[in-house]
């Protein structure tokens, strides 16, 4: 594998118009949330989990965002504090550079050194690129949620929307991983 032409890092503030161009652009496909349009950045930084956002940047120019990843808490209950779910975001130019994948990996190791045990990832079905993306880093489809309720997750463009769930089991605080079946 050839050396990679970006970089990642810990997003900076100034960053946060790039990063909601990227974001706007992914609700432009209607296969990517709900969501009409991207938030503030107050609202942004308080609602994901601010030590797992990173942007990926050109390795030759680190002001340019070529995507992002964070995650956010999957619920506002004390028991499911380790669990979240992702969000994953590229420029359409920096698809095929393997961005998106450097991203994720970097999302897993970060909650594993959070002591997270669980990343969820909800998908529309449309969206194989995103849901192939996710099961090459081992999340696994567990569900379907079908005909969103509108009050709960709303309509798009007057449109019932399916949405598949994907998980990713992380290893739970204080175990140590599965052994890789090899001798030390």
């Amino acid at each position: 594998m050839s050396e990679r032409d970006f970089t990642i890092r810990p997003i900076r503030p100034e960053d946060y118009p790039q990063v909601r161009e990227i974001y706007e652009a992914g609700l432009g496909t209607g296969h990517a949330s709900y969501e009409t349009e991207g938030p503030t950045w107050a609202k942004f930084s308080t609602n994901k989990i601010i030590e797992t956002v990173f942007v990926a940047t050109e390795k030759d120019n680190d002001d340019y965002v070529l995507g992002w990843v964070a995650a956010a808490q999957a619920s506002s209950r004390s028991v499911f504090h380790g669990v979240v779910e992702d969000s994953i975001y590229t420029r359409e130019e920096a698809r095929g550079r393997g961005v998106s994948g450097a991203l994720l990996d970097k999302l897993i190791e970060t909650c594993k050194g959070l002591n997270k045990w669980s990343i969820h990832s909800w998908i529309f079905p449309e969206n194989e690129g995103s849901a192939g993306l996710h099961i090459s880093r081992g999340f696994v489809k567990v569900g379907t949620y079908h005909q969103m309720a509108k009050m709960t997750y709303g309509e798009m463009a007057g449109t019932w929307r399916d949405t598949d769930i994907y998980e990713l089991l992380l290893p739970k605080p204080g175990e140590k991983p599965e052994a890789d079946g090899t001798d030390s």
